[in-house]
């Protein structure tokens, strides 16, 4: 049975330490999350959301010095690019350290990484001490769902997957995501 109660912070930080999806509000739109180094969970994602295997998803952190852990060292100038930008809503592409977790690799070498300045994730992150993934909350290729009721309805056959109850940012569509290393714009 899917909880359809909003969660508040320590429901929400218990349901995703326990390997369950957890919609939740981003800067701008309702993101699905879970423990990124839960593979299960992580692949979880991937059905819930009928999404293709070969996208990868963007990761959430708390740090620069988290996200540290999982790429390849940064020269001081990337450091410092990132520093201007995070937190903040800006996704970035960034090479991963070959010794990260299989489940996490993709064919491109790098993975998305942001560091949010919203109240909300930034309150998961004062005791959710992993990375998480966040993903738009919809069916790939679908319409992004506005609410949490809105989202539980339309996965209403998942008991893996609960909301957060907590506010939107006020960006009015999804991150930027920008190549760390080329600075190119992969989606405004």
């Amino acid at each position: 049975m899917v909880d359809q109660n909003p969660l508040n912070l320590d429901q929400s930080i218990e349901w995703i330490s326990s390997g369950k999806i957890l919609a939740h509000p981003t800067e701008g739109v309702w993101g699905l999350g879970c423990d990124a180094l839960n593979k299960e969970a992580y692949l979880n994602l991937f059905k819930l959301k009928k999404r293709s295997s070969n996208k990868s998803f963007i990761l959430l952190a708390s740090s620069i010095q988290i996200v540290k852990k999982y790429s390849n060292p940064l020269n001081p100038k990337d450091e410092i690019f990132l520093s201007n930008h995070w937190p903040g809503p800006v996704t970035f592409l960034i090479k991963y350290k070959e010794s990260i977790p299989e489940h996490l690799k993709n064919n491109t070498g790098k993975l998305a990484f942001r560091v949010s300045n919203h109240y909300p994730l930034k309150a998961i992150f004062k005791r959710f001490n992993s990375v998480m993934v966040s993903t738009s909350a919809n069916i790939s290729g679908k319409e992004i769902l506005n609410n949490g009721p809105e989202i539980i309805k339309t996965f209403a056959n998942n008991n893996h997957l609960a909301y957060y109850d907590e506010e939107l940012g006020k960006e009015t569509k999804p991150t930027t995501i920008i190549d760390l290393h080329t600075r190119e714009i992969i989606r405004p």
